[in-house]
């Protein structure tokens, strides 16, 4: 439900501020963490990898009847554009998005990866907007994917490589259930996606997978193409099996 039900424009600008300041708050804790030498970068990436998949839960604060509600996607818009001004053009290794954001401080990093989250994001911001399909994708790409390899990194003993590269059974492990688990969140906030355990299952089993054999930073494509193409026949195999 919109926030403020009479002010379409005003509930979608509150929504963009939200997610601006949401960003924002992780990306600078992550910052100062690192400079404390609390936590290093590949945790702190892993941070804003989570909490930017939660962009979405915003939507139930905006208004679709107006055209603003595109400004849901403002923020990776506008990250996407610094990512690759910051990774291509200035190269900074010292700027906070190349120490919070890249496994090296390769400031090039910031074009791969992160530029593919953002730009999944605002792929799902424009053409699944308010639909289940987002929050289904979103959960395997943030916590999933985000995750996994913190699990791996901490609890990791069996290791495997497949065409990316190498991964622990305990990771993908973590991915499955951190998948569950953001569905979870994304439902008790949202409101969808509605739980069905066969089609839930599927589609953290299949991002589990995908995740496990994509190719390096390349996951973050892979696994939303993977989900969207999928979903239609879990539902279906789902609707079988019930």
């Amino acid at each position: 439900m919109p926030i403020l039900q009479n002010q379409p424009v005003a509930s979608n600008l509150i929504g963009m501020v939200t997610t601006i300041g949401m960003v924002q708050s992780v990306v600078s804790l992550s910052d100062f963490l690192i400079k404390k030498k609390y936590l290093q970068s590949d945790i702190t990436r892993k941070m804003v990898h989570v909490v930017a998949s939660c962009w979405l839960l915003v939507w139930p604060l905006m208004d679709p009847r107006h055209w603003t509600w595109r400004l849901n996607v403002a923020v990776p818009a506008i990250y996407s554009v610094q990512l690759v001004v910051k990774g291509l053009i200035l190269k900074d290794r010292n700027d906070r998005d190349v120490k919070t954001m890249t496994r090296t401080g390769n400031p090039t990093e910031l074009v791969l990866g992160p530029l593919m989250f953002t730009s999944v994001m605002i792929s799902i911001g424009l053409n699944l907007f308010q639909r289940e399909e987002g929050p289904y994708i979103m959960a395997v790409l943030g916590f999933g994917d985000g995750i996994a390899p913190v699990i791996g990194k901490r609890y990791g003993r069996t290791w495997y490589k497949l065409s990316g590269r190498k991964k622990s059974v305990e990771g993908s492990v973590g991915c499955f259930l951190a998948s569950l688990f953001g569905l979870q969140v994304f439902r008790f906030v949202m409101g969808y996606p509605h739980y069905n355990f066969y089609v839930w299952t599927g589609v953290s089993l299949i991002g589990t997978l995908v995740e496990a054999a994509s190719p390096g930073d390349f996951d973050n494509l892979t696994i939303p193409a993977s989900i969207h193409f999928a979903l239609p026949y879990i539902r279906n195999l789902a609707n079988v099996i019930s």
